[in-house]
């Protein structure tokens, strides 16, 4: 079946803050209020999940691996942990060419574009691994959502940072709010995903942007329940979300890890402030039999950073859309 023609382009809605309730009951890991939200929305946000100490020395090595492995551009200086005036629209030597085959297929071992870095490479470090995936907290609360069978974790996407612009105030309109966002959803196979705050991530400084409600829709746009197979109509859907839908940019604290829904539309925030934007973002599935990788590349789905495969058998998509998951049940 031939793709309908997408409609015209529809006008983004600007992005509002959203500080996210705290919906936590003492002894457990998620509450009922908590699992209502994550229904009903498509995300949940834990505050302060993880050990500050940890995420201090993570971030220090992650400072500390970037410097090394990223070489500013030819006539410029590195930006300097410690001293923010440095981190500035910072700029990087180039980047080598796409890889057409090997284990990094497809996508930089380390990615920039503009003031934006993405260190896939990375992913795979154990003291990530122990930091996100396979801390304890974090997975009690993927048990509850998705479930106990588990795939798991040996890696995340690695480190998105999102640094400061020259010329930034703080101040934006609405127009601003609009042209920067860029709304997608993810490929491959999605369930639930995790975005964590390494630092603190104050109103308009790039905080991960997420449309409520939108997995709802974006479910339905696809055939089977998990595998990337968008239907005819995906195009039309998510300009619907994106035209009808009001944007929450997450402010948070270091240590916030947002749960949300695979099929969620989302996008990298605003950010006109001082900061770097640093978050580590992990994939969480049930543990199944998944295609091999020379299947994802011919069918073109070969995405080395992501943890998760394409499911070698999925359930079409039906009137239930959580009928695989436990949400506490």
């Amino acid at each position: 079946m031939a793709p309908e023609p997408p409609p015209s382009d529809p006008q983004k809605r600007p992005s509002v803050v959203f500080d996210a309730p705290d919906l936590s009951v003492d002894g457990e890991h998620v509450s009922d209020a908590e699992i209502r939200f994550f229904v009903d929305n498509g995300f949940l946000v834990k505050k302060r999940l993880l050990d500050p100490d940890a995420l201090a020395a993570a971030l220090e090595r992650i400072w500390a691996y970037l410097l090394e492995e990223l070489p500013p551009a030819e006539g410029t200086a590195p930006p300097v942990p410690d001293d923010p005036t440095t981190w500035i629209s910072p700029r990087w030597a180039p980047m080598p060419a796409v890889r057409k085959s090997g284990p990094y297929q497809g996508r930089q071992r380390i990615f920039h574009s503009g003031r934006t870095v993405k260190l896939h490479d990375i992913g795979d470090a154990d003291y990530l691994l122990d930091l996100v995936p396979n801390n304890p907290r974090v997975r009690q609360v993927v048990r509850v959502l998705l479930g106990d069978d588990l795939k798991p974790s040996t890696r995340t996407r690695g480190i998105y940072a999102v640094f400061p612009q020259a010329g930034a105030d703080g101040s934006c309109g609405d127009d601003d709010l609009r042209r920067a966002l860029g709304p997608h959803t993810d490929q491959v196979c999605q369930q639930l995903n995790a975005c964590v705050y390494l630092d603190d991530v104050p109103p308009r400084n790039g905080g991960f942007t997420l449309y409520p409600g939108s997995h709802r829709i974006m479910f339905r746009a696809h055939r089977l329940e998990s595998n990337w197979s968008p239907l005819a109509s995906f195009r039309t859907a998510l300009h619907r979300v994106v035209a009808e839908i009001e944007p929450c940019e997450l402010v948070g604290a270091a240590g916030d890890v947002i749960f949300w829904h695979g099929r969620m539309v989302h996008s990298t925030g605003i950010h006109v402030g001082n900061r770097v934007r640093w978050a580590l973002f992990a994939d969480f599935a049930h543990d199944r039999a998944t295609l091999d990788l020379r299947e994802h590349k011919r069918l073109g789905q070969f995405e080395w950073f992501k943890d998760v495969k394409l499911f070698a058998e999925d359930l079409p998509v039906g009137d239930d859309m959580w009928r695989g998951w436990k949400l506490g049940a």
